[in-house]
C-alpha cells in the first residue's frame, strides 16, 4: 500500500477556484487535467479517465467499484494498489471494465469481473463519440479498417467471469499481455484480433476455465510463450476469417507453453462447439508450434485445418511433448483449401491423422470434432485463487517502448508440466 499525507483533493481545490472565478465573470474550460488521479479520493472511477493528463496515472485504492473506466488519453497508466482487492465489478449489467483507446496505455495490478462483454478492452476502433468499440457489427470493419493504434501493456490483472473476453486487444500494435490470470470467459480468456503487424507478446499468463483459453483472429506476428493454458474447452484457437480485416493470420509462434486438459465441462460452451482441443490452427500461414507440453486434451492435441477458404500453409511443428490426447496431431484441411508446406516432426508412438503423418504433409486426413457436453453460464464459473501483484506500487507512469522487444525463443525447451500451477508462480 502507498503511504501519503492526507490533503485536500486537487479536484476539489480546482472546483472551488473555478467557482470563485465564475463569480468574478471568468469563463470555464472544464476541469484541469491531473498527472495523478487517486480513486476514489480525487475522483470516482467513472470520472477518472476524463481528469487524467496525457502521461499520467490513475491510481486506484483497494475496494470494489461498480463502475467502468474509459481512458482516451495517451501514455496513461491505470494501476491498482492491490491486485486482489482492487476490484472492478460489472454486476452483470455493465458492458466493459476498462476501455483504453489512446496510444501506449498500461493496465495493471487489479481485478475485473462480471462484465457483460470485456474485462479489459484495448482497442484502436472508436465510434462517432470517441468511445472504444470492438466485437460487434460496428467493430468489424474488413473493408474500411482504421489505422491500428500503437502501444499497450496489460499485466498482473485478474480477469474472471466476463461475458465475452477477459482481456481483449483489437486493432492494436506493439502490445504485451503478461502475468495475468484469465478465467470464466464466455468466448475466450485472452483475445488478440485485427492487426496485420500486431507485434504482440502473450507471455507468462494463466488461462483457465474459459470457452476458449487464448484466441487469435486475423492477428499476425504474435508470440505466445510461457503460458499455462489448462482446463478450458479449447486451449488455443488461431484462425483467419472475413469478419475482421487483415486475414489471413501469419507468423504466429506458440513456443514453450503448457496446454493441457482442455476438456473442462464446468465452463461456458464454445461458440463453434469445440471441446477437448489443445491447439486449433484454422487457415494460418507460417505458424510455428514448438517445445510445448500438449497433454490430456480429450479430442486432439494439435488440429491443423482450413477456415472458410483460407488454407493452412507453412505450419512448422517440432519438439512438442504429446501425451494423453485423443489424437496427438490431426492434419485435416478441406480438399479445396488443403494448403502446402505443412511440416510435422512426429515422434514415434504419437497418434496422428492421417495415419503415417510425418514430414511435410500434402494429403489431408479426416477428423471430426466429437460433440462436447453442455456448458454453464460464465457468471457461474468457479472463482480463481489470488495471484501475486506488483512488487512495487507507486505513482510513476509506466513508460512503454515504441516497439515490443520479443524474447529469444531459440533456446526455449519444453517446460515442466506444472509451469505456473501454483498461485505464487
Amino acid at each position: 500500500m502507498i503511504l501519503r499525507v492526507k490533503r485536500v483533493a486537487p479536484a476539489l481545490v480546482a472546483a472551488l477556484l473555478t467557482a470563485s472565478l465564475v463569480g468574478c465573470g471568468a469563463t470555464t474550460s472544464g476541469p484541469e487535467k491531473m498527472d495523478v488521479v487517486h480513486v476514489p479520493e480525487d475522483a470516482s472511477l467513472t470520472d477518472a479517465g476524463g481528469l487524467v493528463a496525457d502521461g499520467g496515472v490513475i491510481l486506484i485504492a483497494a475496494g470494489t467499484y461498480t463502475e467502468s473506466l474509459d481512458v482516451r488519453g495517451d501514455d496513461i497508466t491505470v494501476r491498482g494498489e492491490d491486485r486482489n482487492t482492487v476490484i472492478l465489478d460489472g454486476e452483470l449489467t455493465r458492458s466493459n471494465g476498462v476501455v483504453g483507446t489512446g496510444e501506449r496505455i498500461a493496465v495493471e495490478n487489479l481485478t475485473v469481473r462480471n462484465f457483460l462483454q470485456n474485462g479489459v478492452l484495448i482497442t484502436g476502433v472508436t465510434d462517432e463519440n470517441g468511445a472504444g468499440i470492438a466485437r460487434g457489427p460496428d467493430g468489424y470493419l474488413p473493408d474500411q479498417s482504421p489505422p491500428p493504434v500503437p502501444g499497450y501493456l496489460v499485466q498482473k490483472v485478474t480477469a474472471n467471469n466476463n461475458g465475452l473476453y477477459g482481456i481483449y486487444a483489437f486493432n492494436r500494435t506493439d502490445g504485451v499481455i503478461r502475468d495475468n490470470l484469465a478465467s470464466g470467459g464466455s468466448d475466450s480468456g485472452i483475445y488478440v484480433g485485427q492487426c496485420a503487424e500486431c507485434n504482440a507478446l502473450v507471455q507468462d499468463n494463466v488461462i483457465t476455465l474459459n470457452a476458449s483459453g487464448l484466441e487469435l483472429a486475423n492477428a499476425s506476428h504474435v508470440v505466445i510463450t510461457g503460458n499455462r493454458i489448462v482446463n478450458n474447452r479449447i486451449g488455443v484457437s488461431v484462425l483467419s476469417n472475413y469478419l475482421e480485416a487483415h486475414g489471413p493470420t501469419t507468423a504466429v509462434q506458440i513456443v514453450g507453453n503448457v496446454i493441457a486438459d482442455n476438456n473442462e465441462a464446468q465452463t461456458p460452451e464454445q461458440a463453434g462447439g469445440a471441446f477437448g482441443v489443445g491447439i486449433g490452427l484454422g487457415g494460418t500461414i507460417d505458424a510455428e508450434v514448438r517445445s510445448n507440453v500438449i497433454s490430456g486434451n480429450s479430442a486432439v492435441g494439435l488440429w491443423v485445418t482450413s477456415s472458410e477458404d483460407f488454407a493452412p500453409n507453412g505450419t512448422a511443428e517440432a519438439g512438442d511433448a504429446f501425451s494423453g490426447n485423443g489424437v496427438d496431431i490431426a492434419f485435416a484441411p478441406s480438399a479445396t483449401a488443403a494448403g502446402a508446406d505443412n511440416c510435422f516432426a512426429v515422434d514415434a508412438g504419437a497418434t496422428v491423422v492421417p495415419a503415417g503423418l510425418s514430414g511435410c504433409a500434402t494429403v489431408p486426413g479426416s477428423f471430426v470434432q466429437p460433440p462436447g457436453p453442455a456448458g454453464i453460464m460464465f457468471s457461474k464459473v468457479a472463482l480463481p485463487p489470488d495471484r501475486p501483484g506488483l512488487d512495487v506500487v507507486d505513482e510513476k507512469p509506466r513508460t512503454l517502448p515504441e516497439a515490443v522487444e520479443m524474447p529469444d525463443l531459440s533456446s526455449v525447451t519444453v517446460p515442466s508440466a506444472d509451469l505456473r500451477a501454483e498461485p505464487g508462480a
